[in-house]
């Protein structure tokens, strides 16, 4: 593998603009990439490795001009202290305990309170994403029913519905149609996507679950969407849902991305080009703001070095 990567790849991988990069190298002397032989920007990975954290605190409301001049284990250091992930194992834990007193408004009220207490992003990703395992795991050994396993998915459908009506209006420019594949019945983790997308200033619109490929892509054409979004299950089989991606993607025009994430989508071959899978909901932010610039900015001069 080579060792380094391009200004393009830093910018995907940690959905920091290359603007801002080269504004951070003349202003603070960090990055510091090395040239190639065109006079290009090349970046080791432990600058890469620097640039995520760094990134991961600025979105947390910490400032670059602190950050920038701290090395990797500083770094790993704050990023551990704003990230209390043990707290959130015990809170996930709490709750699978609750959904086995079949007290419903114990349930509901317990994921109001952690909602508020770490806010809608940090309930997503580290709490809800873990506990939508937990649950299927407890369902699976005989811990928790099937009506404890529906109550849950009703009470947190419920509740994310709620947080994102009430998230400010879409200030990206950016729209997105999300939907799962025809056969795939499970919305919980579109409901997630959904709000993952809109606390980026992403435009959503929601077409439920199981929508033909051919309304998916009308869908989009005619809302003028910039992305499709497809929230993909464990449940359907994975050359099924391939097969349905691939699909999907020549009916849609070029320009209008083509996201998939999911359980369903790990261990999926490589797709074609157009087609970018997720592996988890924290890989959204970055792949929005190199969406968002990609769509703004203007087409580079012929010749022009980085």
């Amino acid at each position: 593998m080579h060792p380094f990567h391009s200004i393009t790849d830093v910018e995907r991988e940690t959905g920091i603009a290359r603007d801002t990069l080269r504004v951070w190298e003349r202003r603070y002397g960090f990055p510091t990439p090395q040239r190639n032989q065109r006079g290009e920007r090349e970046y080791g990975q432990d600058q890469v490795e620097r640039l995520r954290l760094i990134k991961q605190l600025l979105d947390s409301g910490q400032r670059p001009g602190k950050l920038l001049p701290l090395n990797l284990p500083r770094l790993h250091q704050l990023a551990q202290q704003s990230h209390p992930q043990q707290s959130l194992d015990v809170d996930a834990e709490q709750l699978l305990n609750l959904l086995g007193t079949k007290d419903s408004c114990a349930v509901r009220h317990r994921l109001e309170q952690l909602l508020h207490q770490h806010g809608l992003r940090l309930f997503l990703t580290e709490l809800v994403a873990p506990l939508n395992h937990a649950v299927g795991e407890a369902w699976f050994h005989g811990r928790l029913g099937v009506l404890e396993e529906h109550r849950y998915v009703e009470e947190l459908r419920s509740l994310l519905t709620v947080a994102m009506q009430s998230l400010p209006s879409p200030r990206s420019g950016l729209r997105a149609v999300l939907t799962t594949l025809p056969g795939e019945q499970h919305g919980v983790g579109l409901l997630m996507a959904s709000c993952m997308l809109a606390l980026e200033g992403v435009e959503v619109l929601q077409l439920g679950v199981q929508t033909p490929l051919e309304e998916i892509s009308r869908g989009a054409v005619e809302n003028r969407c910039r992305l499709v979004g497809i929230s993909c299950s464990s449940f359907p089989q994975r050359r099924t849902t391939t097969s349905q991606l691939v699909r999907l993607r020549t009916m849609l025009p070029k320009e209008i991305d083509l996201w998939a994430g999911g359980s369903g989508v790990t261990g999926l071959p490589a797709m074609p080009c157009g087609i970018r899978l997720f592996s988890d909901l924290q890989q959204i932010p970055a792949a929005v703001a190199i969406l968002r610039s990609q769509t703004t900015a203007e087409k580079p001069t012929a010749g022009a070095v980085d």
